[in-house]
């Protein structure tokens, strides 16, 4: 009878044997087309190698990686075909890959059952292996190496953090977390004028995206609009806000709810005309539009578009209108007249005071 010792020896020189024997090969830098398989099979058919099946890795979003094995019959198969693609650098596609083969790529087989009626000990210290978990020095260490900015050492997390940064002070050497940006202060008003589902083709796929497109403003002269890209609806429009409120642009008020004079603005194929009212009078115009005014503080308007009124270009025709506004005083300036007068012109009567 063998000792516990012995069998287990044999058993770790069985599995080495098994992987200097080994019947796979490694490829990587592989060219990223549609029929990469196709184009790999065909290359070793050109020397009479045949794979018994062709595995393409993928990252975890499903896009291939530019990896994959082949898996042969035998290990002579394997070396002919690690000599064709590394020594003869077999082109696949447009590119050459990279080749590895060897004990140190590929699992070992399983032991047939003569094997394992032979040496039971084997099989069963290869399923401990398989299902060997990591350890909690393991967890901590892979932790506290990705601990760029020393969150978890700040926390100190028992069991986590290293038994002598639990008491210890913040090191001086720590790396500074970077700062995160913050938008202007204040309440805003949000208005998403539309999302999108669009899509890009690459090489590995097809990538799914978000587009939202976002109007901000502070009700009291400021606002601004901008298109924010996500993989959901709530991170593209989230996106497209934070975009938004750092583009602000800024528009003056007639007594602080209207304008002082019509304007005028236009994109594409959109025309948007705003119509300057008396303060106190209605808000007329398209959902989208009083939208926007309000959000920016005018409650007496009119606003009519003419033309293609799509979603973006009625937006940016109805900023670029706002941007010709100008104030009381700029009116007064240019005409050399005095305030009073100006605001008298626009006001007749003292009516809607």
């Amino acid at each position: 009878m063998l000792s516990v010792s012995r069998l287990a020896a044999r058993a770790c020189g069985a599995r080495l044997a098994a992987r200097n024997a080994s019947s796979v090969v490694l490829l990587r830098d592989l060219d990223f087309s549609l029929n990469t398989e196709a184009l790999l099979r065909g290359a070793l058919e050109d020397a009479d190698i045949r794979p018994e099946r062709v595995t393409l890795k993928a990252r975890a979003s499903g896009r291939f990686n530019g990896k994959a094995s082949l898996g042969f019959a035998s290990a002579e198969d394997a070396a002919a075909a690690y000599a064709v693609i590394r020594k003869d650098a077999q082109k696949v596609g447009n590119r050459t890959p990279l080749c590895a083969w060897g004990p140190d790529f590929a699992e070992p087989p399983p032991l047939t059952e003569a094997e394992k009626a032979e040496d039971p000990l084997s099989e069963l210290l290869r399923v401990v292996e398989e299902r060997r978990l990591p350890t909690l020095d393991q967890i901590r260490s892979d932790l506290m190496e990705n601990d760029q900015y020393d969150v978890l050492r700040d926390q100190r997390l028992p069991g986590l953090t290293w038994p002598e940064d639990i008491g210890a002070p913040p090191r001086s050497d720590a790396k500074e977390r970077p700062q995160k940006e913050h938008g202007p202060a204040g309440k805003f008003a949000e208005t998403i004028v539309k999302v999108d589902r669009v899509q890009k083709v690459v090489r590995g796929g097809t990538i799914m995206r978000y587009r939202a497109l976002v109007v901000v403003g502070n009700l009291v002269g400021a606002g601004g609009f901008a298109f924010g890209k996500g993989h959901s609806p709530q991170d593209a429009v989230a996106r497209a806000s934070k975009r938004a409120k750092n583009e602000l642009r800024f528009v003056d008020r007639y007594r602080g709810t209207a304008l002082a004079h019509d304007v005028r603005g236009k994109h594409n194929n959109c025309l948007v005309d705003i119509y300057a009212t008396p303060p106190g009078s209605a808000a007329v115009g398209g959902n989208l539009g009083r939208a926007i005014l309000h959000s920016l503080g005018f409650s007496a308007f009119t606003i009519k578009a003419r033309g293609r009124r799509s979603p973006y270009s009625y937006v940016r025709a109805t900023f670029e209108a706002l941007a010709e506004l100008n104030s009381v005083e700029d009116i007064a300036r240019k005409r050399g007249r005095r305030i009073l007068e100006i605001e008298h012109a626009l006001n007749p009567g003292g009516r809607h005071q």
